[in-house]
């Protein structure tokens, strides 16, 4: 997820409001000194533009959350059996999503997949694995102040540099199993390692 920082400047005829130090849809962090965008805000242009209220922030875009989807109505509705736990196939009974997924936080039901368009907003076509299925990646887009936040999560590297979020590092950019909307870069030359980002440059 990638929230934009606007710096706080002091502007001629602007009236002071220690209550209101940043625009529509943002929160003031005082660590960085800098206003952000809203937990479910999305950057646009020097704005921050709030998600539906059945939607939550993925990958700096508004989507439905994880173990929901889009229904005929244009509307977010939780789905039955997607991410619910499983031990095994056997435990997912929706027929849809009867494929049991490893995961960081344990295994879940989800579906098998040939592209991102066969998965749900919060999940990512994994087409890198011998039976590609849609993953979720935990963690991704939480907000942090330094890669401690973000341990035990698929995103354990915090971007403390630009969004203050928690990004998936070491990845391999030959593989490039990075969530949609990314792909693997090798920022080694900035001490990095590899990390899924949006773009490499």
């Amino acid at each position: 997820m990638k929230r934009l920082i606007f710096a706080i400047a002091a502007i001629g005829g602007c009236v002071y409001d220690a209550n209101n130090l940043c625009g529509p849809h943002m929160k003031y962090d005082t660590a960085l000194d800098a206003c952000l965008c809203a937990d479910n805000a999305i950057v646009d242009g020097l704005r921050c533009t709030p998600c539906a209220a059945d939607q939550v922030v993925i990958a700096g875009a508004c989507g439905c959350a994880a173990g929901s989807a889009e229904n005929a109505d244009g509307v977010c509705e939780r789905i039955t059996g997607l991410g619910d736990a499983c031990a095994s196939a056997s435990d997912c009974t929706n027929p849809a999503y009867a494929y049991c997924a490893p995961g960081v936080a344990g295994p879940t039901c989800t579906s098998t997949c040939t592209d991102d368009t066969g998965c749900a907003d919060a999940y990512t076509c994994a087409t890198w694995e011998p039976q590609p299925y849609c993953r979720e990646f935990v963690g991704l887009g939480a907000s942090c102040t330094s890669s401690a936040d973000c341990a035990g999560t698929d995103a354990t590297f915090c971007d403390t540099y630009q969004s203050h979020t928690c990004i998936v590092g070491g990845c391999s950019v030959d593989e490039s199993a990075c969530p949609r909307g990314t792909l693997c870069c090798d920022f080694s030359q900035y001490g990095f390692g590899t990390l899924c980002a949006a773009a490499c440059s």
